[in-house]
């Protein structure tokens, strides 16, 4: 299986949830209510009144106010552009965050929507997701570093995340496994392993893995089959999916 048949499954319009400042804020419904007058004044480009509304709910820790702060000194929106201390609302704002909210912030930086963007940044975002256990934050930095998008190009890492991904049932990251397995990057070459991802990926309607995986059992043995085969049964009895 040659290096064209790489497919990334997920491209910068498909893996990203990105829902947007404002859409983002109402995650938060129990700070809300609080920021209805600054928001509507916000909306309304209305800075002078929306500073006055926000900054004092920001300093009583306001999670929504702290975030609009930071959007006004990113954008310098009412006041002088001061990146430092939108960074510095931004991480007041983003201590409360649950681990959703890590997710689109982490894609709110690296899209550069609504704030700078910044990538080092959105991968600290993503690992904090990550590490908290959602999986298209695994992907995505799975995706990242296999890439090379803002940062070093690291295969292992790649595998890391992705494998992550995978076994809570992310059948991009299961498709890309088998593809880095066959082709032996960031890890030996392993086709019962790349059989093994192609399959599971396959039982979850993945076409292009079903037929990634015909092509390599060609290359393989009746029992390098066979054993790909029980990892998949073994798989799925573990996982649930």
């Amino acid at each position: 299986m040659n290096q064209d048949t790489r497919v990334h499954y997920r491209n910068a319009t498909g893996v990203w949830k990105f829902v947007g400042a404002v859409l983002l804020l109402g995650l938060f419904q129990g700070a809300q209510a609080d920021v209805d007058a600054g928001r509507e004044a916000y909306d309304n480009q209305d800075y002078e009144t929306a500073l006055r509304e926000f900054m004092p709910l920001a300093e009583e820790g306001n999670m929504n106010a702290q975030f609009y702060m930071g959007l006004m000194y990113a954008n310098g929106y009412g006041l002088p552009q001061d990146p430092e201390e939108a960074q510095r609302w931004f991480e007041k704002f983003s201590e409360q965050l649950d681990v959703s909210a890590k997710f689109n912030l982490a894609v709110m930086y690296y899209q550069g929507k609504s704030v700078p963007q910044d990538v080092p940044k959105a991968v600290y975002w993503f690992k904090r997701a990550a590490e908290e256990g959602d999986p298209e934050a695994q992907f995505n930095l799975g995706f990242i570093y296999d890439n090379g998008y803002g940062v070093a190009q690291d295969r292992k890492e790649a595998i890391k995340w992705y494998e992550e991904a995978a076994n809570q049932g992310i059948v991009e990251a299961q498709n890309n496994l088998g593809v880095m397995y066959s082709e032996g990057q960031g890890v030996p070459k392993d086709y019962v392993q790349a059989y093994f991802w192609f399959n599971v990926a396959a039982k979850q309607g993945d076409k292009n893995a079903a037929k990634f995986r015909d092509t390599l059992a060609k290359d393989m043995n009746t029992s390098q089959v066979a054993k790909a085969i029980k990892l998949t049964h073994e798989w799925q009895l573990t996982s649930g999916h």
